[in-house]
């Protein structure tokens, strides 16, 4: 996880640095904001909800063990073994645990799909997408992108088995 907070660092840095110039005459330069839809035509992809929970209550309760993969547009990526809980209360699944030094924290509702991620200082919440959420027996295969504030923010993959 450590490049994934060096990354983060310096992105801030260069967020910084590059925040603002002027040209000679001493006018801050903008650039120009676009309202049109994007060249590609493609809209975002849904949010996840009401099938993604109702796939995910099939999962055992107890330990999860596995694989986390996350990547996280313009930061880094995490990759690493993940061990922690699964758990359900109502119609929200909830997987928590940690993968290397980080924390992570899935829940999944009928409302939604969230992840939240916090590693020494890098913490970041984020909607998942549709995508896969495949279940079997007590394995869960997911693959979705992930959203923050409506933008893309990368994308979630997660081969974890729960309950034993």
């Amino acid at each position: 996880m450590r490049s994934l907070r060096a990354a983060a660092a310096a992105a801030l840095v260069l967020l910084g640095a590059t925040g603002c110039t002027a040209d000679a005459s001493g006018a801050d330069e903008t650039p120009p904001v676009s309202t049109a839809p994007s060249a590609s035509g493609t809209t975002p992809p849904d949010l996840a909800g009401d099938a993604e929970a109702e796939a995910l209550t099939r999962l055992p309760a107890g330990p999860a063990t596995g694989t986390a993969v996350l990547v996280y547009s313009g930061l880094g990526e995490l990759r690493a073994p993940f061990t922690g809980q699964c758990s359900h209360e109502g119609s929200t699944t909830r997987i928590e645990g940690s993968a290397d030094t980080a924390r992570i924290v899935l829940d999944v509702t009928p409302d939604g799909a969230r992840i939240a991620l916090d590693d020494d200082g890098v913490a970041a919440t984020s909607d998942l997408a549709t995508g896969r959420y495949e279940v079997t027996g007590s394995h869960l295969s997911l693959r979705a992108d992930m959203r923050q504030d409506g933008e893309p923010a990368g994308s979630a993959e997660l081969e974890i088995d729960c309950g034993g």
